[in-house]
């Protein structure tokens, strides 16, 4: 399918990669199924169907900028509906990565859903302590300081665990998520 540039003045020519994610999405007729299905619209800033038409409509700049890339949940949801086919999941992933390259960075507040998938994907279930540590060092490193008495009180108790629980399988889940980030390390 040939590109064509639409641009507005001042802004650049969509990249390599913006351009090859314009012709996996080509196919998009706006029905916003996607959005209809997405368990977590309400929490994004734009839907993933408006999503799905800056990319097309090659604004690399305010599809990058946006929290949407990283709120989505990849549950696959939106892919599965989808009647045109598009892995729209695999789209959302393959826009972190290129954020990622690119110098763009999730709101503080995605630091927990980060720091979440960051844990399953090398245990192969959740580790509490440590999403607790990542994401109040992501938000506010003295309020972390402060829940220090609770988290060693539940140590003491035996509600939170030193090291984390390892999975028969682990290997398996990393495989799953190398092949769903391209193998973001």
């Amino acid at each position: 399918m040939a590109h064509q540039e639409v641009l507005r003045l001042g802004e650049e020519a969509p990249s390599a990669d913006m351009i090859a994610l314009q012709e996996t999405v080509a196919s998009c007729m706006q029905c916003g199924t996607c959005t209809g299905s997405c368990p977590v619209a309400w929490a994004m800033d734009y839907t993933p169907r408006a999503i799905m038409r800056l990319i097309e409509a090659g604004m690399e700049e305010a599809v990058l900028g946006s929290q949407t890339i990283w709120v989505c949940a990849s549950c696959y949801s939106c892919a599965v509906r989808c009647p045109r086919d598009i892995e729209i999941t695999d789209v959302m992933t393959r826009l972190r990565n290129l954020a990622i390259k690119k110098g763009y960075r999730p709101r503080a507040d995605v630091a927990f859903y980060r720091g979440f998938m960051d844990i399953v994907r090398r245990y192969g279930r959740m580790f509490e302590p440590e999403l607790m540590i990542r994401y109040g060092l992501a938000v506010n490193p003295l309020k972390l300081l402060g829940q220090a008495p609770i988290g060693l009180a539940m140590l003491r108790r035996g509600k939170l665990a030193f090291k984390p629980d390892r999975i028969k399988g682990q290997r398996e889940v990393r495989e799953i998520f190398d092949r769903l980030e391209g193998g973001r390390e």
